[in-house]
């Protein structure tokens, strides 16, 4: 696990209308690397795969094994360690299922995905499926034109998770322990469709800057229906904290 609340100042949210906006403040880089590090091979590979390598070849040979799954380009991973982070805030400090790592299935460890970067649900109520659709974006500084990639990327297909995207992200979870939430969402997209009060945005910023001020911008501009959350993870050496966790993984430390 991440676990932002061992490394992090957790962030006080501030509300504007009904939507929220925080920084998440790194004050120990070190621990954040080992966390970071530590579910990074997950995130590339299937556990039972990794366990079947590592049964078979040792701790090396697990390492080696995921050599060849991690990016090398800065660019690449950068992008993959802001949805890995953002996924693991939805899931760990805002309680919702994320099932298995969409980057398992990339067909190769530079391309970028496609659809939309993070999904994520949970049941409310009884019976009450709530979906979260996340815009992921990462880099040392994050300007206003990012800002504004993000919120086109979660204005598409009129705001609502794509129909591709969430059909994956059943799929994936229907062999886990949360298959119940996979089989909401198919029941979802083979009847009514969702609604827009089903849904609720994240744009998570992963930099080594303070956008705060082109954040609190688009959400003063925004005109959708859909709530929002606008989530910082500040690290201010931002490269070398990228760089460290996925070297770590590379030469077998975690």
């Amino acid at each position: 696990m991440i676990q932002y609340g061992t490394w992090c100042t957790q962030p006080e949210l501030t509300l504007l209308d009904v939507h929220k906006f925080g920084t998440l403040e790194s004050h120990d880089d070190a621990a954040g690397v080992g966390h970071v590090a530590a579910v990074l091979p997950s995130a590339y590979a299937d556990t039972s795969a990794l366990a079947l390598v590592a049964e078979r070849h040792g701790k090396s040979g697990v390492a080696a094994f995921l050599r060849n799954r991690l990016p090398t380009k800065k660019s690449a991973r950068s992008g993959d360690m802001g949805e890995i982070l953002a996924t693991a805030y939805l899931h760990e400090d805002c309680g919702y299922v994320v099932g298995p790592s969409r980057l398992v299935d990339r067909d190769h460890q530079e391309w970028a995905m496609r659809g939309d970067d993070v999904l994520a649900a949970r049941i409310e109520g009884e019976s009450d499926l709530y979906l979260v659709k996340a815009e992921a974006k990462s880099g040392v500084a994050i300007g206003e034109t990012t800002v504004m990639a993000a919120r086109e990327g979660l204005a598409r297909n009129e705001e609502m998770p794509s129909p591709h995207s969430l059909s994956q992200f059943a799929t994936r979870l229907l062999p886990t322990p949360d298959h119940e939430i996979g089989e909401a969402v198919i029941d979802l997209q083979m009847t009514d469709g969702v609604r827009p009060q089903q849904v609720g945005h994240v744009m998570f910023l992963f930099t080594g800057g303070d956008p705060s001020v082109h954040v609190k911008k688009d959400l003063d501009g925004y005109r959708g229906t859909i709530r929002q959350r606008s989530v910082t993870l500040r690290v201010r050496d931002h490269q070398r904290f990228i760089n460290e966790a996925y070297d770590a993984v590379v030469s077998g430390a975690p």
